[in-house]
């Protein structure tokens, strides 16, 4: 059984990227992970019709997606993805990293770091199932002792939570001294969490910063 969690970007860029670990990887091959990526990548199979499953089956491929400029990047434990707007407005980039998913809800499958304007650097919770469009989520988030209450906004097409200004200003510090972050997602009567691991976020950091200049 393989399973994958995939990232799809909102849509004013009308793309998406995903990230399966492929048996054969690198990262496959080291015997003290293989249990943990079984896991991971065996989510494959629950995707329904739509993005999920057209990218894992892209993501297995040996290139990138038609809508992608560059194959996808690993930067640490990270991974760097670049698309191209069809629109012909600028490329969307940013850099993605896999829930715990033995410490996740099915429905959490990530965190995603992208490029904004002026410098910035938005963060989105990624979800396998949308909430509702034009909603308004509670996001409690965990770092170490500090717990911090935020308004998300639904990004659609695609099951997005972004996060306000303020996880922008936490991820560019205190996020960086954590080993991991502790999310939990309340929208009228459904509650996500989900747990991200930090590990290699300052050079992942750098790495998109450099890319969002280019």
């Amino acid at each position: 059984m393989k399973r994958c969690r995939f990232f799809a970007l909102n849509g004013s860029a009308a793309m998406c990227a995903a990230w399966l670990i492929a048996p054969d990887s690198a990262i496959c091959q080291d015997g003290r992970k293989s249990a943990k990526l079984s896991s991971e990548v065996q989510h494959c199979q629950s995707a329904k019709k739509g993005p999920g499953r057209m990218l894992c089956k892209e993501a297995n491929s040996s290139g990138p997606t038609h809508l992608s400029q560059q194959p996808s990047v690993e930067t640490g434990t990270w991974q760097l993805n670049r698309t191209t707007n069809p629109a012909g407005g600028p490329d969307t980039i940013s850099i993605s990293k896999i829930a715990d998913a033995a410490r996740s809800d099915h429905d959490v499958a990530g965190l995603m770091l992208r490029c904004a304007e002026g410098a910035t650097t938005e963060v989105l919770v990624v979800l396998i199932e949308p909430l509702p469009p034009r909603t308004h989520p509670k996001v409690t988030v965990s770092a170490g002792a500090t717990t911090t209450e935020l308004t998300g906004s639904v990004v659609t097409p695609g099951p997005l939570v972004l996060l306000p200004e303020k996880a922008s200003a936490l991820v560019e510090r205190a996020w960086r001294s954590i080993p991991e972050l502790a999310v939990a997602i309340s929208e009228d009567h459904r509650s996500l969490h989900g747990v991200i691991p930090l590990a290699d976020i300052s050079t992942a950091m750098r790495t998109l910063q450099s890319n969002c200049l280019k």
